[in-house]
């Protein structure tokens, strides 16, 4: 998940970063001097299996509820209409950021939208893409995923994770794509045309819940995922315009171990 994800456990543990790796916003980095320790990425020496280095809770242990998980359908265990998410969205003006490890679009008013689950609100504070998808459902991957990061006011975090499948064009991220920044900044770009983050929701609401985590350094747990299991499409061309600037970007998927997944239908 991604706002440097870091939103950390008060961006925190996310529920799921702003993150959805799923990470909270970051600034550019300077370059490090020859003494100083690399940045993490998605590869080689400093790659998923080594980002123990950047955040303890990155360390698999017989213990970790890390993000993100392959979810089997026919082990999920059955949930309720009153537990799903709750979105009060509504148009809004966004900034895009390429923050060296994802794009993201920052809401410039961070309570203009929010989400409300079990009764408690969390607001939008970002959205972001990786590729391929970070969960994987019934052992098949998407070839993008979306992550919007949303932050309660006690510093919870909650993800909502949106597969990507190529197909029609996606108007609602239709400028996002073609406004796609090559370098990293530490200022982002005001985008012309407000976004309604209900137009980057499927139709069909059902979901997965369940405890994760970041899925970037620092890797924080105690975030609340809802990855809804019906993808939203764009097209080839917009998923291509992505992946020349970020051709894989996701982490592999984490042992589940002791988690119960609920299957949370759309109404």
């Amino acid at each position: 998940m991604t706002r440097s994800t870091t939103l950390t456990l008060a961006l925190g543990g996310i529920l799921a970063a702003t993150a959805v790796g799923c990470t909270a916003a970051q600034p550019a980095t300077p370059a490090p001097s020859p003494s100083a320790k690399a940045e993490w990425s998605y590869s080689g020496s400093n790659g998923p299996e080594h980002w123990g280095e950047y955040g303890a809770a990155c360390e698999a242990t017989s213990a970790s509820h890390e993000s993100p998980i392959a979810i089997d359908t026919a082990k999920l265990m059955p949930g309720s209409a009153s537990s799903r998410v709750v979105p009060h969205y509504t148009a809004a003006a966004f900034e895009l950021e390429n923050n060296g490890h994802t794009i993201e679009a920052v809401p410039e008013d961070a309570k203009a939208n929010s989400v409300e689950l079990n009764g408690k609100t969390y607001y939008l504070q970002q959205f972001h893409f990786h590729a391929t998808s970070e969960h994987t459902v019934n052992g098949k991957s998407t070839p993008a995923e979306l992550h919007l990061v949303h932050k309660a006011d006690d510093g919870t975090l909650l993800v909502l994770g949106v597969l990507i499948e190529t197909g029609r064009p996606n108007t609602a991220l239709a400028e996002v794509f073609e406004s796609i920044p090559a370098k990293t900044s530490e200022e982002g770009e005001k985008l012309q045309q407000p976004i309604d983050p209900h137009a980057l929701l499927p139709q069909n609401l059902e979901s997965v819940q369940y405890a994760g985590s970041l899925t970037t350094p620092p890797c924080s747990e105690g975030v609340q995922w809802n990855l809804f299991l019906n993808p939203v499409s764009i097209s080839a061309e917009q998923l291509a315009a992505y992946t020349a600037v970020y051709p894989d970007n996701h982490r592999p998927v984490q042992p589940l171990h002791d988690r119960t997944l609920t299957e949370v239908p759309s109404v």
